[in-house]
């Protein structure tokens, strides 16, 4: 387990297989005059060797490619041990028009899971 991974809730969603809602923290700001803590939170769909993630508060669609530690561009991940993510493998349109932040303060998680596990399979 790597720091990032230490430092992030993975928490499965029960009743979508290869879910999970991520959530971690950090700092707004590091002055002595503001140490307050900015959530993060982001849902991910796990494909085995590809994620796709989408965080909730100003995020794209991010995809992300599993690696071994010695692959080229290889960088330790908060989801997986390593990955070699592709440049330009995101989307802050997609976002917009699959509906994502409507879904997310309805609750109809299994609509984000839909999404991200297209965006996972490409």
């Amino acid at each position: 387990m790597n720091k990032y991974q230490r430092e992030t809730l993975k928490a499965p969603v029960p009743s979508i297989e290869n879910a999970y809602i991520l959530c971690s923290a950090s700092w707004r700001d590091k002055t002595e005059e503001d140490r307050g803590v900015h959530p993060h939170i982001s849902f991910l769909y796990d494909a085995g060797d590809i994620a796709a993630e989408w965080g909730t508060e100003h995020g794209p669609i991010f995809v992300w490619h599993k690696c071994s530690r010695d692959a080229p561009d290889a960088r330790e991940h908060y989801f997986y041990d390593f990955v070699n993510d592709k440049s330009f493998n995101f989307s802050q349109l997609a976002v917009d028009r699959a509906g994502l932040p409507a879904a997310f303060e309805a609750g109809h998680w299994a609509h984000i899971f839909a999404e991200l596990k297209e965006w996972a399979q490409r």
